[in-house]
C-alpha cells in the first residue's frame, strides 16, 4: 500500500463521519420540521396567532323597553370600552389619569390593573362617553384597545326604576324586568378577529373572522308613563307628609290584569346602582307582606253576601265597640256603631261586627273564599322575587282565627295581592292575572308576539260584585274614606289600619296605613292601592294613605279617555292640590328659582340682583300648587337698608346680613330670637343664647 493510499483511508473515513453527521442532522431537523409542521402544527399556529390575533367581543345591543303607548322607557347607546394589551401598553400613566378623570375610579386602580393582568387582553373602563371626553378619542398609544358597545340608556331617569330593573357592565338584567326577561332581551354576542401591528395596536385584516352579535328582542310593557309619573310624585310627596319611613303605589286595569304603575318610596337610579341600597332597589308591592287590617273586610264581606249570610241593609249589633274574643282578648272598635246596617258597618269599619259575623261561615268556606281571592298564593305577576303571603289552612284555624282574619289579622299578603281581590270585585267577580308585559317585539318596534290577559277565575257572582262595590262607593261618600272622595265621580274603596307585626309580637307605635279603591265604580278603568309605612303625624289609612289616593285620581282621570260629562265634571273641580311654602329668604333668585319650580311653584321677585331678604307668603304657610311666591331681592352693598332677620336660622341671618353689606356679630344658637344694631354691626340672638 503505498503513503499516498495511507492518507487517503482516513480522509475518506472523516468524510464519511462528516456525510453520516449531516445525514443524522438533517434527518432531525426533517423530523423536527414534520412535527412542528404537521404534528403539533395546529398548536404552534394557535401560538402564532396569539402573538399577532386577538378576539375581540361584539356585545348585542339588548331590545328596547316601551309603555303601553309606545314612549321609550329603556333603549341603548354606543360608548366606547378601554382595553390594554398589559405586555406592550406605553404611556400607563397618561392613559391610567385620562380615564380617571372620565370613568370615575383612580388612575392607581387603572395601574393596578394593568400591573396585575394574566394574559394579554384586559378591560380598563367600560362604556365611557367619550362625546364628554373626546380627548380619549384622540390619544395615539400603542397596546391601547378602545371597542365600541352599547349601554342602556334610561331617558326619563329614576322612572319606574324598581320595575324596569338594572343591568351590569356586560348588559346582563340584574333587577326587575331586565333580570325577569334577560335571555329574550339580550341577544347574543358576536365577535371579530383582530390582527395586531408592530406598534401592538388591534386592526382588521383582511376578510378577518367574524361572527355578527344578534340583537336582543324588545318588550312593550303595560305601564303607563304618565300615570307612572304622577304616582310617584304624589307618593313621595304623601310619605314626607305623613312622616312615613316608606311607601308603595300599585295601579293596574281590573278588566286585564294590566299594571299601570307600580312604584316605591325610597327609590333610585338605575344608573347609579352603587348608590341604592337593598331597600330601595326591592319592589315592594310583590316582596312585601303585611297584615292587610280593615281592607280585608270587603273580602269577608264578599264571602257572607255569596253565601247570602246577610243582606246589605240587614242590621247588625255592634254593641259598645268591645267584644271579648275566645282566648280573653278584647276586639274593640275606634268609634262603636251599635245597631246600624251591613252597610253602615263596612262604612264604619266595624271590627266587632265583622269578627261577630264571621262565625255564621264554616271555616272551610270562609278559606275557600279568601283562596279564590288570591291570598295564600303567587299572583304570577311576570316580575321577579314575588312572595305568596301566608293564609292558614281550615285545619290550622283556633276558635279566634276566622273571626281576627275577618277584619285583616292573622293573615298577611303583598300589596299586589290585596289590590288584585279589589280588581276582581270591580270586574264583575273576575280575578284577572296582573302582568307587566303587553307584547314581545322587533328591532323596529313592529310586534312579534301579543300576550293575551289571563283570566283565573270568577271568584263571586256578579251581582254580589256590583252590591259590595256600592257598599264601598259608600266608605267613600260616607265613612272612613271620605278624603279619598272626588265630587262627581263614584269611588269605591277601603280604608285599612294595621299593628305592624315584627319579631312575634304586635308594636303599638309601628302602623301600615292603606287604601285601596278602584273608580269610576260604574265601569272601573283604574284599581289602586296606596299603603304608608310607619307613618308619624297621622297613623289611620283615610287621613294619610286616602289623601294621597285623591289626588292620584285627580290628576290622571283626564289621562284615561273616560265620557265627555266625567271629563267636564273634573276639569271643573278647583284645585285642593296644596304646598308647604319653602324658606328661600339668603339665596339666589336662581336657587330660589329651582327650589320652587320643584314644589310647583312661582316666583314674583322684586329687584334684580343680590340674595332674598324677604318672601310672602312665609315660610310653612300652603298655597296651591302653580301659585306666586313673592320675594325681594337686595344688592350687596353698604349702605343698604337693615335686613330683619328675626326667625331665621343662625347660617341663614349670617349670609343675609353679609349679602346686605354689614358686619355680623353671634350670639347663642338655634333660631334668631331678637337682633340690634351697632352702626354697622348686626348682633343677633339665639334660641340658646350664649350670654
Amino acid at each position: 500500500m503505498s503513503t499516498q493510499e495511507t492518507v487517503y483511508e482516513p480522509i475518506q473515513i472523516k468524510a464519511g463521519l462528516l456525510r453520516l453527521v449531516f445525514s443524522v442532522a438533517f434527518g432531525l431537523i426533517i423530523g423536527r420540521l414534520f412535527f412542528v409542521q404537521v404534528v403539533e402544527g395546529a398548536r404552534y399556529q394557535d401560538l402564532a396567532k396569539k402573538q399577532y390575533e386577538s378576539k375581540v367581543p361584539l356585545r348585542a345591543e339588548r331590545g328596547r323597553l316601551t309603555d303601553r303607548s309606545g314612549r321609550e322607557i329603556a333603549s341603548m347607546m354606543k360608548m366606547t370600552s378601554f382595553a390594554a394589551d398589559p405586555s406592550v401598553i406605553e404611556q400607563r400613566e397618561l392613559v391610567a389619569e385620562l380615564l380617571a378623570a372620565s370613568a370615575g375610579e383612580t388612575s392607581q386602580e387603572y395601574l393596578e390593573r394593568m400591573r396585575s393582568a394574566k394574559g394579554r387582553f384586559v378591560w380598563l373602563a367600560r362604556a365611557v362617553n367619550t362625546v364628554l371626553f373626546p380627548v380619549l378619542d384622540t390619544i395615539n398609544v400603542r397596546g391601547l384597545i378602545r371597542v365600541k358597545e352599547p349601554k342602556r340608556l334610561f331617558p326619563h331617569g329614576p322612572l319606574a326604576a324598581q320595575v324596569i330593573g338594572t343591568t351590569d357592565v356586560d348588559n346582563s338584567g340584574l333587577t326587575g324586568i331586565e333580570l325577569q326577561y334577560n335571555e329574550l332581551l339580550r341577544g347574543r354576542s358576536g365577535f371579530v378577529v383582530m390582527q395586531r401591528d408592530g406598534r401592538g395596536r388591534l386592526r382588521p385584516g383582511i376578510n378577518p373572522e367574524r361572527e355578527a352579535p344578534m340583537d336582543g328582542q324588545g318588550l312593550q310593557l303595560t305601564l303607563d308613563l304618565e300615570i307612572q309619573r304622577v304616582v310617584e310624585q304624589e307618593l313621595e310627596r304623601g310619605v314626607r307628609e305623613s312622616g312615613a319611613a316608606s311607601g308603595t303605589v300599585v295601579a293596574i286595569e281590573p278588566s286585564s290584569g294590566d299594571v299601570l304603575a307600580m312604584a316605591s318610596f325610597p327609590s333610585f337610579h338605575p344608573n347609579r346602582l352603587d348608590l341604592a341600597s337593598n331597600d330601595d332597589i326591592r319592589i315592594r308591592a310583590i316582596t312585601d307582606q303585611f297584615e292587610p287590617g280593615s281592607t280585608m273586610k270587603a273580602i269577608t264581606a264578599a264571602a257572607l253576601l255569596e253565601e247570602r249570610q246577610i243582606g246589605r241593609t240587614d242590621i247588625v249589633n255592634g254593641g259598645s265597640g268591645e267584644l271579648l274574643m275566645p282566648g280573653g282578648a278584647i276586639v274593640k272598635d275606634d268609634h262603636p256603631v251599635g245597631q246600624t246596617t251591613f252597610q253602615g258597618a263596612l262604612e264604619q269599619s266595624s271590627n266587632v261586627v265583622f269578627a261577630t259575623l264571621a262565625r255564621k261561615l264554616d271555616d272551610r268556606v270562609f278559606y275557600k273564599y279568601v283562596r279564590d281571592f288570591g291570598f295564600g298564593i303567587p299572583s304570577g305577576i311576570d316580575l321577579p322575587g314575588e312572595v305568596r303571603g301566608r293564609l292558614k289552612r281550615p285545619n290550622e284555624f283556633d276558635a279566634s282565627t276566622k273571626m281576627y282574619m275577618s277584619f285583616g289579622y292573622e293573615v298577611s299578603a303583598t300589596p299586589l295581592q290585596v289590590l288584585s281581590a279589589y280588581a276582581a270585585i270591580a270586574n264583575e267577580g273576575v280575578l284577572m292575572q296582573p302582568r307587566i308585559v303587553k307584547a314581545i317585539t322587533a328591532r323596529d318596534g313592529s310586534i312579534i308576539n301579543q300576550i293575551t290577559p289571563q283570566r283565573v277565575r270568577q271568584v263571586i257572582r256578579a251581582e254580589t260584585a256590583r252590591t259590595l262595590t256600592d257598599m264601598l262607593v259608600g266608605v267613600v261618600d260616607n265613612g272612613t274614606g271620605k278624603r279619598a272622595a272626588i265630587p262627581g265621580v263614584r269611588i269605591a274603596g277601603k280604608t285599612g289600619t294595621a299593628q305592624a307585626y315584627t319579631q312575634g309580637a304586635y308594636d303599638r307605635k309601628n302602623y301600615r296605613a292603606s287604601f285601596v279603591g278602584f273608580y269610576p265604580a260604574d265601569k272601573p278603568r283604574v284599581a289602586m292601592m296606596v299603603i304608608l309605612e310607619n307613618p308619624t303625624n297621622d297613623i289611620y289609612g283615610g287621613s294619610t294613605a286616602a289623601p294621597v289616593f285623591h289626588r292620584i285620581v285627580q290628576k290622571t282621570m283626564t289621562m284615561l279617555k273616560l265620557d265627555v260629562r266625567t271629563q267636564k265634571t273634573i276639569s271643573a273641580l278647583p284645585s285642593t292640590d296644596t304646598v308647604v311654602v319653602p324658606d328661600v329668604r339668603g339665596l339666589s333668585q336662581t336657587s330660589a328659582d329651582s327650589v320652587l319650580e320643584r314644589l310647583g311653584l312661582k316666583a314674583n321677585s322684586v329687584g334684580s340682583t343680590g340674595l332674598i331678604m324677604h318672601q310672602w307668603p312665609e315660610p310653612g304657610s300652603r298655597l296651591v300648587r302653580g301659585s306666586s311666591v313673592r320675594t325681594t331681592l337686595r344688592v350687596a352693598a353698604s349702605g343698604s337698608a337693615r335686613p330683619s332677620v328675626v326667625g331665621f336660622s343662625m347660617r341663614k341671618a349670617i349670609t343675609v346680613i353679609h349679602a346686605a353689606g354689614f358686619e355680623v356679630r353671634v350670639n347663642g344658637s338655634g333660631k334668631v330670637t331678637r337682633q340690634e344694631w351697632i352702626d354697622s354691626t348686626c348682633v343677633i340672638y339665639g334660641t340658646a343664647d350664649a350670654r
